[in-house]
Order: structure tokens, then C-alpha cells, then sequence
């Protein structure tokens, strides 16, 4: 970049450039995480062109990178929640034996790479461009309608144009910079990571007959590491002797990387502390040994688009909610007998127009955003807005405008469970 006259300590000054187009699709997928992927695997089923960008080198999100490898139930009480392509995920890491059950309904435990895969599988058969190494910068917007975005790479500066925009960042970049209306919030934001070499018959033995002796070792290792967030363990099942941690290391702005970089610096010290403690006193782990810690780190909660409809509480909190604009189910990964609709309007912007979200980053209180932002539910959300943005962009009308029985229609298609 050269620079122009002009700037001061704090500042610099830049030249007006040109940016280069790298590429034009239908449907720009922006972020590579579950959501994002079930939406460009959506998009591109319906003969739509698609292009999703993400900044790592595999697709999956916290899902992958982030070692979150517990898959809630997709079930509750007997209700489908989550069908169509999160389903379809699922039972192929079963069927391969690279997902088991972990004993609560049909919750489990997946190997992420198989997810990975998957991931990239089912895009590529959707005829999918995906886009690894390229990092958002910023949106396209032409009066009230987003039209593309900037993204960074090792190539230089490039733009990608499109009919419509799916924002899958999960922290609301892209409707951030086009000036969409949108709340903060914050949560605890820690680092997963496997242990191997563990002794899991035995140190599941213990915590059945010394409950308490466990419970000890752990508030132990939570008091010496200062976790102020949860710090878990759970044997992971699909390899033998793998166990996998789980933890919130400190409430932090997600959106400050200087922040991130501390979690990360502190969370990598703190797990090797942990582990030494659990050699030395958990039965089981005398031969315990790190496998990995997560390359992406484990954001829970930033941005929340403010849109046509926004999710409360009180909605998500009920047996049975349902909403006449419904476009998928969600549950909650904390208990059972939840289960709600899924309102199209989360997805669309108050007023910005060629431009939908989904995932952890739709429109929501914050309360509510504690089921909504989990994998499973990311999964539905993706693939609502895959769907209808290439439903929009090959009726050539904007999102907000798409008829709704026409979206609940293919999305019925697709396989997406409804309430009866």
C-alpha cells in the first residue's frame, strides 16, 4: 500500500486504489463454518453459482478448528429438530464410524476431520468455489444493498461481487461494515484441545466410586489455571484413550485481537499446567500426553444482527414455539422439552437489502443466543439462508421479498424437518 500525504501519530493516510475483481457468483458465502457450509451446500443444489470464502485452510469453523467435536441432540422427546443437511452430516460420521453416541438421546462425540471432509465433500458436489487464505476486510455496499465483499490474501487486496450475500462470520462482519443495525454481547472465551494416552476405563471408574477425589482434582486444576469460565473433560470415544477438554478461559471482547491473542497465549500455558496436574493425581492419566490444542479460538458471542424479527427468551424457552414465517427447528442443548420455529426474519436485515445471516451471529436477544448459536441449530440457520439466497437471486428479488411459501416449500423439499 502506498501512502499519502497527509495522517498523524495515530493515523496514516492511504491512496484512493483500485481493488481488482477476483471473482462474480450468484451467491457469496461468507465464512466457512457450519452454517456457512450448509448454506453454500444449500445455494449450490439449486443450480445456483456459489462461492464461499474462508480465511483458514478448511471448512468447518469452531466445529473443526476449534475442536468443538460434541454434537448436541438433533432430536427431543421423540420431535425431529434437525434434519436436511445437518442430518445428513451426521449420519455419514455414524456410518463410518467417525461419530459415536455419548449416552444422552442421540447427542455424540465426531472426529473432526471426518467433518472436515464432509464439509468439503458435499460442497464440491454441489459444485461449490471455495475460496481457503482469504480474509474479509470489508462489504460492497451500493446505496442500500450489499453486493459483494473485500477480502485479503497473500495475492493482494481483491473483490468478490455477487446477487446476494450470506453472512456467515459468526461475529456479523460483513453486516457490520455495510451499516446494518446489530447488539454486542460478550461470553467466556476459552481454547479446546485433546489429551491422549489416557487410561479412559479407569479414570471413569474413579469418578463413579471417588466422585468426590475427581471433583477435588478438577476445582483443583480450575483454581491453578484462574479458568473464569467452565473447565471440562469428556472422553471422546471415537479413538481409544482420547479425552477432550472443553473451557472458557475469561469473558473477553471477540472482537479485539489483542484480546484473542492473550486467550491464546494464556490458554496454550494453562492447558500444559492442567495436564501435569492431571498425570500427577487423576486416576487414568498418569501417561497422558497433549494431542492438539484448537488452531481457531473458541468465540462463543460478539455481534447480533438486528433484524426483521428477533428471537427472545421467551421464545426459545418454550415446548413448542411456533412462528407462521418458519423456515427450520431449533432445541436447546441444555435440557430437553425445547423445541421452536425458526422465523425467516432472523436471518434478513432490518433494512439492508442483498444481504442475509445465519449462525451464531442472527437476530436475537442475548439470552436467546445460548441454544441458537450451537452447531446444530447452525446448521438450520445455513441452510435457510443458502436456500433463499439462491431462491432470491434467481427471482432477481431481494431476501426480504422472497415469498415465504415458495422458501418453506424447497426448504420441505430439502428434507428440513417442520413441526406437524
Amino acid at each position: 500500500m502506498r501512502f499519502a500525504p497527509g495522517g498523524s501519530g495515530n493515523t496514516v493516510g492511504a491512496e484512493a486504489r483500485e481493488i481488482p475483481v477476483m471473482l462474480e457468483t450468484d451467491v457469496l458465502v461468507c465464512g466457512g463454518g457450519p452454517a456457512g457450509t450448509a448454506a453454500a451446500i444449500a445455494a449450490g443444489r439449486l443450480g445456483a453459482r456459489v462461492t464461499i470464502i474462508e480465511r483458514y485452510n478448511h471448512l468447518g469453523g469452531l466445529a473443526t478448528g476449534g475442536l468443538v467435536i460434541a454434537l448436541p441432540s438433533l432430536a427431543d422427546q421423540g420431535r425431529p429438530i434437525v434434519a436436511g443437511i445437518g442430518l445428513q452430516m451426521r449420519d455419514a460420521m455414524i456410518e463410518t464410524g467417525e461419530a459415536v453416541m455419548r449416552g444422552r438421546a442421540d447427542s455424540c462425540y465426531f472426529d473432526p476431520e471426518a467433518l472436515k471432509y464432509l464439509s468439503l465433500k458435499l460442497c464440491l458436489e454441489a459444485g461449490v468455489d471455495i475460496l481457503h487464505h482469504a480474509w474479509l476486510s470489508d462489504a460492497i455496499v451500493e446505496g442500500q444493498t450489499v453486493r459483494g465483499a473485500v477480502f485479503e490474501t497473500k495475492a493482494g487486496t481483491a473483490a468478490a461481487l455477487a446477487n446476494l450475500v450470506v453472512d456467515a462470520t459468526g461475529d456479523g462482519d460483513i453486516f457490520a461494515w455495510a451499516g446494518c443495525g446489530f447488539e454486542r454481547s460478550d461470553q467466556s472465551i476459552g481454547l479446546d484441545f485433546r489429551i491422549g494416552g489416557v487410561d479412559v476405563a479407569k479414570w471413569q471408574t474413579a469418578r463413579e466410586n471417588t466422585p468426590d477425589e475427581c471433583a477435588d482434582i478438577m476445582h483443583d486444576i480450575h483454581q491453578l489455571c484462574d479458568w473464569g469460565g467452565p473447565f471440562e473433560l469428556g472422553a471422546v470415544l471415537t479413538a481409544e484413550g482420547v479425552v477432550w477438554g472443553n473451557n472458557g478461559l475469561r469473558v473477553a471482547d471477540a472482537l479485539d485481537p489483542r484480546e484473542l491473542s492473550k486467550i491464546d497465549i494464556q490458554a496454550r500455558l494453562k492447558i500444559r499446567k492442567a495436564l501435569e496436574l492431571l498425570r500427577k493425581r487423576m486416576p487414568g492419566f498418569a501417561n497422558a500426553w497433549l494431542i492438539d490444542t484448537a488452531s481457531q479460538v473458541g468465540v462463543r458471542r460478539s455481534r447480533r444482527l438486528a433484524g426483521v424479527y428477533t428471537f427472545t427468551q421467551d421464545d426459545v424457552a418454550q415446548h413448542d414455539f411456533r412462528h407462521p414465517q418458519v423456515v427450520g427447528r431449533g432445541n436447546d442443548f441444555r435440557r430437553e422439552g425445547i423445541a421452536y420455529d425458526i422465523p425467516y426474519g432472523v436471518l434478513v436485515p432490518q433494512e439492508m437489502d442483498g444481504l442475509l445471516t445465519c449462525g451464531r451471529c442472527v437476530s436475537c436477544d442475548d439470552e436467546a443466543l445460548e441454544p441458537v448459536r450451537v452447531i446444530q441449530v447452525c446448521w438450520v440457520t445455513g441452510q435457510a439462508a443458502g436456500t433463499a439466497a439462491a431462491l432470491a437471486a434467481q427471482a432477481g428479488v431481494s431476501p426480504r421479498d422472497l415469498p415465504i411459501a415458495d422458501l418453506q416449500e424447497t426448504l420441505r423439499g430439502q428434507g428440513v424437518a417442520f413441526a406437524d
